[in-house]
């Protein structure tokens, strides 16, 4: 019985190095991660033979993990098999296939209805429309948002991940999954997804359109009173923006918004300040809109009527 089961544990650890060998190694095009994998491949063969098959999957799978090399459905199913006949850590499932989320609960995943998103979120949130996806076809990648739910309250509540269309009937798509995900257990790179038109929130079309999330993604500063405490915005002003910054994509438009009673000692810690889209403060309060295009130094305040006034300085 000793001498069977290790026969087995010999042929499960050989049938993953025949899978790396004959269905990974040839996907590597870098020259050092070919190598590197080469030389476990060849070692491993070789303490697989004097029956040290654990330590020789420990080290192909480091090697693999090194270098981001993430294996597929038929390669996770080797490894399951191999976990469990040489009694390994289960961490090695995960591993080599970058998962990230040992509280993701199964089944749990669907995609985002993105048009109710844009119209809650208008400001912030930009989905193409239909004038844009008609153009899709077949071939082209659009990036959906698929949400899952997990036990762990570090994880984001989805991932976005891009899809390739090989199927389009009217406004329904098939297509496969172009992503490793990084969450979703139950999902794997040329998966077949099913998704509609509401599911798009990007594609590589060359094609743009005028969005709101797009016209006010630039900063300005607000105080947390407004942004977290759910204070009322009565007082803003244009000030000479900060300079640009070349690493960023976005630039200071100069407002800040201010509720109109925070203290001067308030005003003086920096923590009580952020830097955030126009777009985010809009979606707390868009009655300033139209003042937007005033120029640098102009200054406005609510009245008792709740209609902003602008302010001689």
């Amino acid at each position: 019985m000793i001498f069977f089961n290790s026969k087995k544990r010999k042929q499960a650890v050989k049938d993953f190095f025949e899978y790396v060998k004959s269905e990974v190694l040839p996907n590597e095009k870098e020259t050092e991660i070919v190598a590197g994998i080469t030389i476990q491949l060849k070692s491993g063969f070789e303490l697989i033979d004097n029956n040290e098959w654990g330590i020789a999957f420990e080290n192909l799978g480091n090697e693999l993990v090194e270098h981001y090399v993430i294996i597929d459905r038929k390669g996770t199913e080797l490894v399951k098999k191999i976990i469990k006949l040489c009694k390994l850590d289960k961490k090695w499932e995960f591993d080599l296939r970058r998962i990230n989320s040992l509280g993701y609960k199964m089944g749990s995943w669907k995609l985002t209805d993105t048009e109710k998103l844009a119209l809650e979120h208008k400001y912030t949130f930009y989905k193409p429309s239909r004038e844009i996806t008609k153009n899709l076809a077949v071939g082209n990648i659009v990036k959906l948002t698929f949400e899952f739910d997990s036990s762990n309250s570090e994880h984001p509540s989805a991932e976005r991940m891009w899809v390739e269309i090989t199927e389009i009937n009217g406004e329904k798509f098939k297509g496969k999954l172009d992503n490793h995900p990084f969450y979703l257990h139950e999902l794997y790179a040329g998966d077949e997804i099913i998704f509609e038109h509401k599911h798009i929130i990007n594609h590589n079309l060359e094609l743009s359109e005028p969005n709101l999330a797009d016209k006010y993604y630039d900063r300005c500063f607000v105080t947390n009173k407004i942004l977290y405490d759910k204070a009322p915005i009565n007082y803003i002003y244009r000030e000479e923006p900060m300079e640009k910054d070349e690493d960023r994509d976005y630039v200071d438009t100069g407002w800040r918004i201010l509720s109109g009673d925070e203290s001067d000692e308030y005003m003086d810690n920096s923590e009580n300040v952020s830097l955030v889209s126009l777009g985010a403060v809009l979606s707390i309060d868009d009655s300033f809109i139209y003042l937007l295009e005033s120029e640098v130094g102009t200054s406005f305040e609510r009245n008792e009527k709740g209609i902003f006034e602008k302010i001689n300085e």
